[in-house]
């Protein structure tokens, strides 16, 4: 069966797998949903190999049809990244050995752009397995990837960093996926992130985006209007994730002022669990009024950082980040 990329979903009636274009973003994606679906089924071991080394890819199947019932369950992951397409891996789809073992999976990642109408090779591909088209995407298509990508976000949130992602690398899917990863570490609950993954998010002030938020919650406003400060003068171009976690920030305390179960809200939103006494501190003497305008402001700092709104938007920044002090100061 053939599919476009974005009507792909993870398919465990099928372990031979044909993903083909230019797109190889797309690809690697999708190559990674199926390798955990395979996992899942007991596909533990893989062995890939480039365009250069297909020679072994043969022998790799004839020994794991002819092996045991007790064999450990193998995906063979073949690439072919330039030139025609070989015709080692068309003999290894036209041989009917390879659809006899239930201890084989077979993912094939082609530059291809085009796949031909006829040959036993994609016939057999086409009627035993999953052929994905992962073409160069059309505005509209590449918006509803990137869409999906973010359906991690809190709803509210969609529009302004779905914009400024799609914006800031239209047509660049490498760096949008890059800022995706951005915000799944920002916005993810799960502790066992590895820390080499959340160290690599640091700000060129030497902070970390989770030590800032620290600096943030513990209302440190004069640490984090320092690092504003530093951040203007030495790099004045990368305001992104400093807003986005400042973002993170203030959805995580409008959502938990306004709900019954404050500690659950703030679960929700992604906030870390070691974390969750800091916040509820933040927000103890606010009122949800006052972070909904401060969200406002997000909204509007967003369009001045896409230069829709015109204004400076450090200035804003700072602006922001004194209101958020105001809110949260202490009654007497």
């Amino acid at each position: 069966m053939k599919v476009n990329c974005l009507n792909f979903s993870d398919s465990k009636d099928s372990r031979y797998l044909f993903l083909y274009g230019s797109e190889l973003i797309i690809k690697q994606d999708i190559a990674d949903q199926i390798l955990q679906s395979l996992k899942a089924q007991g596909f533990n071991d893989k062995v890939s190999l480039h365009q250069d080394e297909l020679d072994q890819a043969e022998d790799i199947i004839m020994r794991n049809v002819g092996g045991s019932l007790f064999q450990e369950k193998l995906i063979l992951h073949l690439k072919h990244t330039s030139g025609k397409f070989p015709e080692k891996i068309k003999l290894i789809l036209e041989n009917q050995h390879l659809y006899n073992s239930d201890n084989l999976a077979l993912i094939i990642e082609s530059s291809i752009e085009k796949t031909p109408t006829s040959g036993n090779w994609i016939k057999n591909i086409d009627e035993k397995g999953l052929i994905v088209s992962c073409g160069k995407l059309k505005t509209a298509e590449e918006k509803l990837w990137l869409k999906r990508q973010l359906e991690f976000l809190p709803k509210s949130l969609l529009p302004m960093f779905g914009g400024s992602i799609f914006q800031n690398n239209e047509g660049n899917l490498l760096g949008q996926m890059n800022e995706v990863r951005l915000l799944k570490l920002l916005f993810s609950s799960d502790q066992d992130i590895d820390e080499t993954e959340t160290n690599n998010i640091v700000f060129h002030s030497g902070l970390s985006a989770f030590e800032l938020e620290d600096v943030i919650i513990d209302r440190k406003f004069e640490k984090v209007l320092q690092t504003i400060k530093f951040l203007k003068e030495h790099d004045s171009q990368n305001s992104a994730p400093l807003i986005w976690m400042i973002a993170k920030i203030i959805n995580s305390c409008l959502e938990s002022s306004q709900a019954t179960n404050k500690k659950s809200a703030l679960i929700k939103s992604g906030v870390w669990s070691s974390k969750i006494s800091q916040y509820l501190n933040l927000i103890r003497h606010s009122k949800a009024s006052e972070f909904m305008q401060l969200s406002d402001q997000m909204l509007r700092l967003d369009l001045i950082n896409k230069g829709i709104i015109k204004s400076n938007v450090w200035e804003q920044i700072e602006k922001i980040i004194l209101q958020l002090k105001g809110v949260t100061e202490p009654q007497h």
